[in-house]
């Protein structure tokens, strides 16, 4: 092959050869830097746009995760409450019962009646979370997002106030009556312990499955995007010694042109 000061075809190639490498290079240290074997569209556009898409439904699921966190808290509240007043009622059936035996002072189990009756109205009116109450039968039920595009699940608002317990105008002077009274209100709190708690089961379930949505979402991600970090060392320590020799090279090829001097001495 014939030498030529003007076009050094040596010293092109390993030139090509060694800015390769330096690109190579240059892009298994942002590897290892960001983490990412996919940052930004041009590393792999397909692949990009569908892990645009998964961060998109990743963010969702987590506001969908704060909403349902919410909802558990609002729906555990409730519960406290109804369970409070439950047991309210079990002190009141314990005085209503009293009264049918003679020599008990009726005025004082009534007046200790009337003051369990006023806790139940304290409880209604103090089970609240974040401005949200689920047992005084006039707020607006709650709804809870639960699923991506929208999807909620209503917790509906029981109405346990002493006027729809019938527990308003307890007369101990009429045990029967009252006792009739008080059981039915027990029935009336159970059924909305019951409604309660299976809300607060489906709030529960969903918020487990959300997070496991999310977990696989987020693992997905990581599959199409993440650096595959060992490789990515043991590549970088290759292209840098390939770095080496390619300078190496260079000078090599850039140093063949003045041989030619050698013919004119």
């Amino acid at each position: 092959m014939g030498l030529s000061i003007n076009t050094n075809t040596t010293a092109m190639a390993a030139l090509r050869t060694l800015s390769l490498t330096q690109t190579s290079l240059s892009e298994t240290q942002r590897q290892i830097e960001t983490g990412l074997k996919v940052a930004e569209p041009k590393d792999n556009p397909a692949s990009f746009t569908i892990a645009q898409a998964m961060r998109g439904d990743i963010a969702s699921l987590e506001a969908i995760e704060e909403g349902l966190t919410f909802g558990q808290a609002t729906v555990s509240m409730a519960n406290a409450g109804a369970l409070q007043i439950s047991n309210i009622l079990i002190d009141i059936n314990l005085k209503v019962t009293q009264a049918f035996n003679d020599g008990l002072d009726v005025a004082v189990l009534q007046e200790e009646v009337d003051a369990l009756v006023a806790g139940i109205t304290s409880t209604v009116n103090t089970t609240i979370f974040n401005g949200v109450n689920l047992i005084d039968g006039v707020s607006p039920d709650l709804d809870v997002l639960t699923g991506l595009g929208g999807v909620t699940q209503t917790v509906a608002n029981q109405d346990l106030r002493v006027a729809t317990l019938g527990l308003a105008a307890l007369d101990l002077t009429n045990p029967a009556a009252s006792l009739a009274s008080v059981q039915a209100a027990e029935g009336l709190v159970g059924d909305a312990i019951t409604a309660l708690g299976t809300s607060a089961n489906s709030l529960d379930g969903q918020a487990e499955f959300t997070q496991l949505l999310t977990d696989k979402l987020k693992e997905g991600l990581g599959i199409l995007v993440d650096a595959d970090l060992a490789e990515a060392s043991a590549a970088l320590q290759a292209l840098q010694t390939k770095e080496q020799l390619g300078i190496q090279s260079l000078s090599i090829a850039n140093a063949r042109p003045q041989s030619i001097l050698q013919l004119f001495q």
